[in-house]
């Protein structure tokens, strides 16, 4: 980082920033641990899937470690980190897509509580199924505000930050994507 391209004391995460380019022991790991159930939480809305999730959830802090020196400080350490995440995670996505679908060994040797009801376990996961489905079928940009604000947690101001946008465009596009995202399920509809 140059001087004039300091990061902002006020950033939570200004000490262990500058704790990870000074190469000061264990700064890399305290930050990994501070974002990791995050990113691995957004993989997670994005890939269905844990092992790849995990996988995509590496990719980030690898691309993370090697572009700190570059990261110019302009926005808030967390505000850069999502952005890489998203960025990693949807080349991780396409390149998904391109291999062929396999079933994990694990779901062959689940065994099932037999104190549950089938149709009931049955109906819980096509609900699941049909919700992770709808969202995947949202526009990119609608998909990416809604996991960051409500998967998230993110407040506002920082998804604005995200997706280059400002807070009141953030708000419309999370809004529209819940009411995309509703209309789906009512209607069961893909969106064009």
């Amino acid at each position: 980082m140059n001087s004039d391209q300091l990061l902002s004391e006020t950033d939570p995460d200004h000490d262990l920033v500058y704790g990870c380019i000074q190469n000061r022991p264990g700064a890399f790991d305290q930050l990994f641990n501070k974002y990791w159930r995050l990113v691995l939480r957004l993989a997670l809305a994005r890939l269905h899937d844990l092992p790849e999730a995990e996988d995509a959830a590496i990719e980030v802090f690898t691309d993370v470690w090697r572009g700190l020196r570059r990261f110019r400080g302009q926005a808030r350490f967390s505000t850069w980190l999502y952005r890489i995440a998203l960025n990693r995670i949807a080349k991780h996505v396409r390149t998904c897509q391109r291999r062929p679908r396999t079933v994990p060994i694990q779901a062959a040797a689940d065994c099932e509580d037999e104190r549950s009801d089938p149709q009931a376990r049955f109906e819980e996961q096509r609900r699941a199924d049909e919700l992770l489905q709808a969202i995947e079928r949202l526009h990119p940009d609608q998909r990416d505000a809604l996991i960051l604000r409500h998967l998230l947690e993110l407040e506002l101001a920082e998804v604005a930050q995200i997706l280059k946008l400002s807070p009141a465009a953030a708000g419309m596009r999370v809004n529209r994507a819940l009411q995309a995202l509703r209309e789906q399920l009512k209607t069961g509809k893909e969106l064009t």
